[in-house]
């Protein structure tokens, strides 16, 4: 699979979504006009909310009226932590272009992403439905909760697994875990039917997320788009490195510390080398295919066809992606 023929399966009605995203990011403001079209047009795959429009046509193949504005509901919330993200990690690069930040600076780039989470539950108000308004309320209370977590641990270089992963489900997995609940809810999906598409969003995300850590070390930063070893030298501790100190030598694991504290991008071949020696990489893959496991079995209650099948592969691609 690959994204090319998920966006051919969902052609008119992600053509919907782009136009929506462009008239609804629209103001008199010249400089959130420049800054939405330019965080909306960056090279994004859309996931979020690709992923509410597979789940809404697996429990109806008849879309309700309120799931493209759903849509750019997501994608909105998705555009303003990425905004927030980049002033906070002080990015430059994102999808190989120069982020917000960079061209029109930090206290741009915050308020154009306030726009946009208030811009988004404007149109929440428009849906006008009590189950997707709690979820996306708590979704974004959560995404925040996230980014103060993983701030408050810059610079920690000893945060366990659990904490780890209670992070990426923060700033991450939730907003999957949402999206598949809300394409749900609001094309009429049963109780059960909610409850299975919500689980694979939150495991899907969990994956998503890890496979992201997995090629901040092991990618090529011509296909990510972001330099090798990033977390690293900006003092976030993912799970290559949890995993390699639990497990390196005295003399490898005053490297990795070195290195972190120093924020040494000049070693990343040697701190690369110490991960592979480790396995943290095969840990990582192990973790990351638990994950996508789980997301696939969520879906043994959902009747089968087109749609659930582009799910389990998008989840497989996911898994093995490599930008």
């Amino acid at each position: 699979m690959t994204i090319l023929s998920l966006n051919k399966l969902l052609n008119s009605e992600l053509e919907s979504l782009d136009r929506q995203l462009k008239i609804r990011s629209r103001t008199e403001v010249e400089m959130i006009n420049l800054m939405s079209d330019h965080i909306i047009s960056s090279g994004g795959k859309r996931l979020r909310p690709t992923t509410l429009l597979l789940s809404a046509h697996c429990v109806n193949t008849k879309l309700d009226s309120k799931i493209i504005d759903s849509s750019v509901v997501v994608e909105f919330i998705h555009a303003a932590t990425l905004l927030h993200d980049d002033v906070v990690d002080m990015s430059h690069i994102r999808h190989n272009l120069d982020t917000a930040n960079k061209i029109w600076g930090n206290k741009g780039a915050v308020l154009v992403g306030d726009f946009l989470y208030s811009r988004a539950f404007e149109i929440i108000v428009e849906i006008n439905n009590s189950l997707v308004y709690e979820t996306l309320a708590h979704t974004t209370n959560i995404i925040a909760q996230g980014e103060v977590m993983q701030l408050m641990n810059i610079g920690n270089i000893d945060i366990n697994e659990k904490l780890y992963m209670d992070i990426i489900f923060r700033k991450t997995a939730i907003l999957f875990e949402a999206s598949m609940k809300i394409g749900a809810i609001l094309n009429h999906g049963s109780k059960e039917e909610v409850k299975s598409l919500t689980s694979f969003g939150l495991h899907f995300g969990n994956a998503y997320q890890l496979r992201n850590d997995y090629l901040d070390y092991f990618g090529s930063s011509g296909l990510t788009g972001k330099n090798i070893t990033e977390d690293l030298v900006e003092g976030k501790t993912t799970l290559p490195i949890i995993h390699a100190l639990r497990n390196a030598s005295e003399s490898d694991e005053k490297i990795i510390r070195d290195a972190f504290n120093k924020a040494d991008k000049n070693i990343r071949s040697v701190i690369i080398k110490i991960l592979k020696k480790y396995k943290s990489d095969v840990y990582m893959d192990e973790m990351i295919e638990e994950q996508t496991q789980i997301a696939i079995d969520s879906l043994s209650g959902i009747k089968e066809g087109k749609y659930k099948d582009k799910l389990i592969e998008l989840a497989s691609y996911c898994m093995k992606r490599t930008s």
